[in-house]
């Protein structure tokens, strides 16, 4: 594996990312050839291109091939973003995750749907890419998102990951920086059934209601999309309860973020960090932005795995 290249690609059930790239979870698939190349994956004589509407929640993503086409999406993006030769064999090492929870059900699943997968061709944008995943590495999401700043969160005497996503809301203890293995949740609650809520409320009000890329715009930027049907307030109204919520089922596991650090990680925690810092029970979270970071932390617990064992 000495020519391998290492690949992280976060699959998550709103968006998958990698080290520099992401895009929504969406797959539409056709068996005849589209009259243009642009945003089109040849694979397996089939055709796809990304969509804007996720694909349905899978907690077992080895149950159909959406994810894997997906990760080849990902591939192809971070080759062309490196710039790496693709007139011959891509050897690649594929770093993923799962939810802490979901780790001892489903890793071997999960390794295994990605490997032995053999020579792999495709192409993407009309270019063709010849692949072979050589290794499959599985990782904890949200603990690899914290790599980066591992030397300040080993400081903290104990702390939690909270990795808000798109279903599910990870959180894994922690004790300066060492993962308690006696305590990694996965709470059903996540973005989408957020913006499922906002939907409803607006529909309720106004007889029509944004997309949930819509509202995940208005969340991002602050701004309404329509003058005449002013949707921020109840962003705000239903944030602010969702939070609450959150903080309301930590409560119960006996996690009190005023006197333990609350290290909030991912695209969702960033969405709803205004929310967050104003909530009296949370006492100066701990805020990882980078919404590449597990993706990056898959690429770098790769990187010192192979090192470790004289790989690449």
């Amino acid at each position: 594996m000495n020519n391998s290249i290492i690949i992280g690609v976060d699959t998550g059930n709103r968006c998958i990312k990698t080290a520099s790239q992401a895009f929504i979870s969406g797959l539409k698939e056709s068996n005849k050839e589209m009259p243009f190349k642009h945003g089109i994956l040849h694979y397996n004589r089939k055709y796809f291109m990304l969509s804007q509407r996720r694909i349905s929640y899978l907690q077992d993503k080895t149950e159909s091939d959406e994810y894997f086409v997906l990760t080849l999406f990902a591939i192809a993006k971070e080759i062309d973003k490196r710039n790496i030769d693709t007139s011959k064999t891509v050897h690649i090492v594929l770093g993923v995750g799962l939810p802490p929870s979901h780790l001892p059900r489903l890793k071997s699943r999960f390794k295994n749907y990605f490997s032995n997968r053999g020579h792999i061709a495709f192409d993407y944008n009309g270019k063709d890419y010849q692949i072979e995943i050589d290794d499959v590495m599985v990782f904890s999401q949200g603990y690899a998102a914290i790599y980066m700043d591992f030397s300040k969160i080993r400081l903290f005497d104990r702390s939690y990951i909270i990795d808000i996503g798109g279903y599910t809301t990870d959180v894994i203890s922690l004790n300066r920086g060492e993962m308690d293995p006696d305590f990694c949740q996965s709470l059903d609650i996540g973005l989408i059934q957020l913006y499922n809520k906002i939907s409803w409320t607006v529909r309720d009000k106004y007889g029509h209601a944004p997309t949930e890329d819509q509202i995940d715009t208005m969340i991002k930027t602050g701004k309404e999309l329509s003058k005449k049907t002013p949707i921020l307030p109840i962003i705000s109204q239903e944030a602010e309860l969702y939070i609450s919520d959150l903080i309301r089922k930590l409560t119960e596991y006996e996690i009190d973020l005023n006197f333990s650090k609350g290290i909030f990680v991912g695209g969702g925690s960033e969405r709803f960090r205004p929310w967050i810092e104003q909530m009296d029970s949370v006492t100066e979270p701990y805020f990882i932005s980078n919404i590449y970071a597990n993706a990056q932390g898959y690429e770098a617990l790769s990187r010192a795995l192979l090192n470790m064992n004289g790989g690449c």
